[in-house]
């Protein structure tokens, strides 16, 4: 069931949302995933994926910017391990902590991982470690996370710092990276942005991949593959 606020469905509250920033809108984009059929992950689940990408993308940062990627690895790794997140690792995070193989990883690899703090950004806020999911225009400023997540001693700390957003923020928040996506895709199709005014396509994409994962829609579980869907 899809229930309405102030007389308007979610869909509807998005599609207002969108065309007030002057973005374009589908008006037969399908509704997502309502309170009564969506399988949020936990908290925990919420932390260790977010914490785990966030970690491994400081190090593709320095990849990015000509740092050493070993030693940015020999940095990172006892963070890692302190809060018990090795394991976490996927196969495309793996290699960013070898230290035999990391110094080969290409610009390109790193861009790619470094891209995926966008995907981090919907986690961090539905737990609370993150207030406001910004207008994307641009790329996210994340200093604050790193001095939040850098201050924390273990991973029962970080947990500390967990708010959890309701069920029906967190499908607000997806529903709009869904129609803004479509907006961005639709912008590059018929090269006119003035069909995704000012929204950052890089920046709308993996955010909607990011809260794809959140929501499990698409089956979208796996963090390395999970796509958009518009």
């Amino acid at each position: 069931m899809f229930l309405k606020k102030n007389g308007l469905t979610r869909k509807q509250r998005t599609e207002k949302l969108l065309q007030g920033f002057n973005i374009s809108i589908n008006p037969n984009l399908p509704e997502i995933k309502s309170e009564d059929n969506v399988s949020i992950k936990s908290p925990e689940e919420i932390v260790r994926r977010a914490v785990t990408a966030f970690i491994t993308a400081q190090i593709a940062i320095d990849i990015c910017n000509d740092n050493g990627a070993a030693e940015s690895a020999e940095f990172f790794t006892p963070i890692m391990e302190r809060f018990g997140l090795m394991g976490e690792l996927t196969d495309d995070e793996k290699v960013y902590f070898n230290l035999s193989e990391c110094d080969n990883i290409s610009k390109g690899e790193a861009c790619q991982i470094e891209w995926r703090l966008e995907m981090c950004i919907p986690l961090f806020w539905a737990c609370g470690f993150w207030k406001k999911i910004e207008f994307p225009s641009e790329m996210t400023d994340t200093s604050k996370l790193i001095t939040l997540i850098g201050g924390c001693e273990s991973f029962d700390e970080l947990m500390s710092h967990v708010k959890m957003r309701t069920a029906s923020e967190i499908l607000d928040g997806a529903d709009a990276a869904f129609r803004m996506d479509w907006a961005c895709v639709e912008a590059r199709i018929k090269n006119d942005k003035s069909i995704s005014g000012q929204l950052s396509h890089d920046v709308v994409v993996e955010q909607h991949k990011g809260f794809n994962w959140l929501i499990g829609a698409y089956d979208a579980e796996d963090w390395d593959s999970v796509k958009p869907h518009t």
